[in-house]
């Protein structure tokens, strides 16, 4: 049942794999006629300048607090993929949902969803309860609605009845608000980790 849970939401979402780059920048060199040459009794005072990324430093006064650190830290770099293909697909499915009649983008959400069973089922399959309690967190955090509302929007209220009961069974309520105030830890995290973890970065 819990398989079904998460795997049930993240159907309803994951569309596109975000691949995530490194962007190499040459340093830039000055032109010919942008050289400029100092005369014998010109004083120039050169100073070598570095610039130094920003540093994230984590410190923590309990055993208790460090191996919550680690273990939500390691949920957040597994399901974090999934909460950008989540959020991009959620967007297209309500801008597809506006823009076009009832049956047509029931059609095209069924399509949609079995694109995602045959891609996505194995691995969703293998998230643990803590992974999957992480990524439903999440995808409220960068979406701004919590899970029931968009199981509601996507798939109308029964269904979003079905899976709450379904989900409840594992300890999850698809109804909890994302606090960012409760959840610094999350916060901490995803702040240390950069843009490459930061949907809204």
């Amino acid at each position: 049942m819990k398989r079904q849970v998460v795997t049930g939401l993240m159907l309803l979402f994951a569309f596109v794999a975000v691949a995530q780059g490194k962007l190499k920048v040459k340093p830039s060199s000055p032109k010919n006629d942008e050289i400029k040459y100092a005369d014998e009794n010109e004083v120039i005072d050169t100073f070598p300048t570095i610039n130094l990324n920003a540093v994230q430093v984590v410190s923590f006064k309990t055993p208790e607090e460090w191996e919550m650190y680690y273990k939500y830290k390691s949920r957040i770099i597994k399901v974090m993929p999934y909460v950008k293909i989540a959020k991009q697909l959620y967007n297209e499915l309500i801008a597809h949902k506006e823009n076009n009649k009832k049956r047509v983008y029931r059609r095209y959400r069924k399509d949609l969803e079995k694109e995602m069973r045959d891609k996505f089922e194995n691995e969703l399959k293998n998230l643990t309860t803590g992974q999957g309690e992480m990524l439903f967190k999440l995808i409220n955090r960068e979406t701004g609605n919590n899970c029931y509302f968009i199981i509601k929007e996507i798939k109308g209220g029964a269904n979003a009845w079905a899976m709450q009961i379904l989900a409840k069974r594992w300890g999850y309520d698809l109804k909890q608000e994302y606090d960012p105030n409760k959840e610094k830890m999350i916060e901490l995290i995803i702040q240390e980790l950069g843009p490459a973890y930061n949907v809204n970065g």
